[in-house]
């Protein structure tokens, strides 16, 4: 399973900061948290839940498949074969002008917010709209679906947390869990998604990243990183650029180094020094939180590693 989510093009992000920040001035420039059935009416965007028992709704489902062009769904039971083989809990299709979101009716009502987001981001996006309705080629390609995912992902992030009014609240606070966690409930967003805001958008120029991850004493936790430790791996800007080799394996050891057995609320936290592209050595803080369901982890960046030298004709320490 891959946990690095695809790099979305500089023009394109700014694209989309633009297009969010442009849709919350047209709605008066609510405030915190976003209620996303205002944005729906801004949109012209219906909803509609559904449940993969319901064969008369995947049916419609179908239907509307097949009228955007896309043939991958020709009844309702492939459609739902479609549904449960690739997990999808969400989806936006468009016919004839009339635009739905559908999403499944098993998802927990707090993570409904990201998933309708993501689909609101590919209605706000025209070129994702061209490529939504079946008409280039290029939707047959894996590649490109995966960067229109990240961009619908990032722009849902941008729209959840308000465009720059996340980044400008998050500068004025320290970086750790009580941050997070006031952001989470002021927004109205899962942590998880807030620790990936914060890492990504707070300080683009601080390196920090975050871990969505398996606990190593509690093999159970975070069933969706599969076979590997890891299941998402946010890095800031600088963080990409300064500490590229560091793989999302290579931080969960660090993570794994300062784990206690505490299953819930705070698991373990230290310092690791990591190396940067140059071979030089610099510290981060690393701290983690099990909220049950996976285990959280940030880690930021503190100082430069200082080497220790023995002085000549002294016994080292």
């Amino acid at each position: 399973m891959s946990y690095v989510e695809p790099d979305i093009g500089r023009f394109e992000a700014q694209e989309i900061k633009e297009r969010v920040a442009r849709l919350l001035r047209d709605m008066g420039s609510p405030t915190p948290p976003l209620r996303l059935e205002e944005v729906r009416s801004q949109q012209k965007l219906d909803l509609t839940y559904y449940r993969k028992s319901d064969l008369n709704l995947l049916d419609e489902i179908a239907h509307r498949t097949r009228l955007a062009g896309n043939d991958i769904a020709a009844t309702a039971t492939r459609m739902r074969d479609v549904v449960e083989k690739f997990g999808i809990r969400g989806m936006i299709l468009m016919a004839k002008g009339d635009k739905r979101i559908f999403i499944d009716d098993e998802v927990k009502q707090l993570k409904r917010r990201f998933i309708i987001a993501h689909e609101i981001t590919h209605d706000l996006l025209d070129w994702h709209q061209s490529l939504l309705l079946g008409d280039n080629e290029t939707t047959l390609s894996p590649t490109c679906h995966q960067i229109i995912e990240a961009e619908a992902n990032f722009g849902a992030r941008q729209l959840l947390f308000m465009g720059e009014r996340f980044a400008r609240e998050a500068r004025d606070l320290a970086f750790g869990w009580s941050s997070i966690k006031a952001f989470q409930t002021s927004y109205g967003n899962t942590l998880t998604t807030t620790l990936w805001q914060m890492v990504c958008e707070r300080d683009p120029t601080q390196p920090a990243f975050g871990l969505i991850s398996k606990h190593p004493y509690y093999p159970d936790v975070c069933p969706k990183a599969g076979t590997d430790n890891v299941a998402y791996f946010p890095r800031s800007a600088a963080f990409q650029k300064f500490f590229s080799g560091i793989s999302g394996a290579a931080a969960y050891t660090e993570v794994a180094r300062h784990a206690t057995r505490r299953k819930r609320g705070p698991v373990g936290a230290g310092e690791s020094i990591l190396q940067d592209a140059n071979g030089d050595l610099h510290v981060f803080e690393i701290d983690s939180f099990c909220n049950q369901y996976d285990l959280l982890t940030f880690g930021i960046y503190k100082r430069p590693h200082g080497m220790i030298y023995p002085v000549a004709g002294q016994p080292s320490a």
